[in-house]
């Protein structure tokens, strides 16, 4: 059955970018749906409002934090990268059941090039900053790819517990270590939300000794060069924000609702740059 009503929940959501992705492809497509919304939603009211929502006709649900693990607690079925990661960002509805899948490491995974993930991931070492949610999808999808992964949080307990979830044999890196584990890393992935705000500024890492094979990366995608990545820019080194992984990870939502695989073109990336 065709899903009609497809939108995308937070607390807030009104600076998702997610309904220009989904509408895009629509259009493009000329699929005969409704536009794809966004909704906000209260996490204190959040099973009445999914259940409300499946009512009203709606069939596929993107879910942004901090939701995420309530959509996970109200699936029916997981994936196996959901019961991995403990977190749902998509969401299936139907009026038998509600299917709960992750697309975020499948958008990080697939937003890299394969002469990337050949020299600067598989069988290097990598290093992942921040230990939140989005951490813990990059952490599996790095170990998935066969990096030599190791992750750094101010808070070690907290880097500590999100290893040992993904059955992930390694020690968070200490702040004593940290300069001299970065130096010789190829990936390094900026997961936190420093940098985000104007004038805020990344300062967990000093780039003076990386090597200039070094690959950096940053979810941060808005400002499109966070203080992190400009940091990186200055010394030469090969950058990327997270707005391919935020294109990407909307693609399979697209696919598990539509049950078609869309391109990310460089037109959706300009449309979504200039936004």
């Amino acid at each position: 059955m065709a899903i009609d009503r497809t939108a995308v929940i937070g607390f807030p959501v009104d600076h998702s970018l997610s309904p220009i992705i989904h509408n895009h492809w629509i259009k493009e497509l000329g699929l005969d749906v409704k536009p794809y919304e966004k909704i906000n939603v209260d996490p204190n009211k959040f099973e009445d409002r999914i259940n409300n929502l499946k009512i009203e006709g709606y069939g596929g649900l993107n879910v942004t934090v901090p939701l995420k693990e309530l959509a996970f607690n109200i699936s029916d079925e997981i994936s196996d990268v959901s019961k991995k990661l403990k977190s749902v960002n998509t969401l299936s509805l139907s009026s038998e059941k509600i299917n709960g899948d992750n697309t975020d490491a499948v958008g990080f995974i697939n937003s890299l090039d394969k002469k990337t993930i050949e020299e600067n991931i598989t069988n290097k070492k990598t290093l992942v900053l921040g230990a939140g949610g989005s951490a813990r999808s990059i952490v599996y999808a790095l170990n998935e790819l066969g990096g030599q992964v190791r992750l750094f949080n101010r808070t070690t307990e907290k880097a500590a517990i999100l290893l040992n979830d993904l059955s992930i044999k390694s020690d968070p890196v200490c702040k004593e270590e940290l300069d001299d584990y970065a130096n010789s890393s190829s990936f390094i992935v900026n997961t936190t939300s420093l940098g985000q705000k104007v004038r805020d500024h990344n300062d967990i890492l000093n780039f003076e000794n990386i090597e200039t094979e070094t690959y950096i990366y940053d979810l941060i995608y808005n400002p499109k060069r966070s203080s992190f990545l400009e940091q990186a820019e200055v010394k030469g080194l090969k950058v990327q924000n997270g707005l391919r992984m935020l294109i990407e990870q909307a693609a399979y939502s697209f696919q598990i609702w539509h049950e078609i695989k869309v391109d990310v073109s460089n037109e959706l990336m300009s449309l979504l740059e200039s936004v």
